[in-house]
């Protein structure tokens, strides 16, 4: 039986499986066994079954010591519970992500501006509770095994404290860039991308721009061995959105108008989950703009209109 997880190495001891979200696994061997780390975990306990064995074919007598989450989204830690009791592993993220991982009812809340309604509240959004047994500050290098190590690197904007995870496995690199960027097959399929704060998420994409690596691995899409034309291609789609919303406010319009034709415009269907997930972005870039001085709000007969603001001469 196929499992749909390709296994894609990429130095000695660092490869991933390519799948709807990419999962990261450094793999140290030794006498009695292989010694394993995986960055981030699938969506579903299913498919974390279906990954737990085949790193059992691939590896001798694996132990996972830990994983590596990269930020609290379903999709990147809904296999932690069931990881964590199997093998007794520990579970490493930062500081913010591990507050959402152990209260994850803020990651609905937070799509849904209060208390979710219960038909946003599925696996897809939420994951079980999961503790977290170690912090990761951008800065630190946290050694693994004789020269193998993990670099956080601080990716905010596409969620409020995601990190890469840079690999450094010898003298060769691979940076897991989580969500901070879209592989170019997903990017062109996902114009819009799911965003926390689009002005942060802007930064990190510069960012990601001077991070050197012999691979870079997106949460979703393919790897890629050079960075610069997939961070233009990101920052083109994020501009793009920026500019549909502007060329939208020949008058002043609600949030939800705005929502409607930033939608109507990629042509996306909005079921209750894309209507709070893509309304959450659109949101943030309202945000992002309002901050810059490019557009303003008012509010007039118990409705918040939002309106173009026409740059002095």
């Amino acid at each position: 039986m196929t499992t749909g997880l390709e296994y894609v190495p990429l130095t000695e001891r660092v490869g991933y499986f390519k799948g709807a979200t990419n999962i990261g696994v450094i793999a140290e061997p030794q006498d009695d066994g292989t010694r394993l780390w995986l960055v981030d975990t699938p969506n579903t306990v299913a498919l974390t079954k279906c990954l737990w064995g085949e790193l059992q074919r691939r590896f001798p007598r694996p132990r996972l010591d830990a994983i590596i989450n990269t930020h609290s989204h379903a999709d990147h830690c809904g296999g932690n519970v069931f990881l964590r009791e199997l093998t007794g592993c520990a579970v490493w993220a930062t500081k913010g992500e591990s507050v959402l991982m152990e209260l994850p009812i803020l990651q609905t809340a937070l799509v849904y501006g209060g208390s979710p309604i219960k038909d946003i509240e599925s696996k897809y959004l939420k994951a079980d509770p999961c503790p977290v047994d170690r912090i990761m500050r951008e800065g630190e290098q946290i050694p693994l095994a004789q020269h193998l190590r993990i670099d956080p690197i601080a990716l905010p904007g596409h969620y409020i404290d995601m990190a890469a995870v840079r690999v450094q496995d010898g003298q060769r690199s691979v940076c897991f860039l989580a969500d901070g960027i879209s592989g170019r097959n997903v990017i062109q399929r996902y114009w819009i991308q799911y965003l926390f704060n689009e002005h942060e998420f802007k930064s990190s994409l510069l960012k990601i721009k001077d991070i050197r690596a012999d691979a870079y691995v997106p949460g979703h899409g393919d790897m890629v061995t050079e960075i610069e034309g997939l961070v233009e291609l990101n920052l083109l789609a994020v501009l793009e959105t920026e500019a549909m919303i502007e060329d939208a406010l020949t008058e002043p319009l609600t949030f939800e108008e705005i929502l409607k034709t930033v939608a109507d415009r990629n042509q996306i269907p909005l079921k209750v989950s894309q209507f709070e997930l893509i309304g959450s972005t659109v949101r943030s870039y309202l945000s992002s703009l309002h901050a810059e001085g490019r557009i303003a709000y008012e509010i007039t007969g118990n409705k918040m209109r939002w309106k173009k603001v026409t740059p002095t001469p």
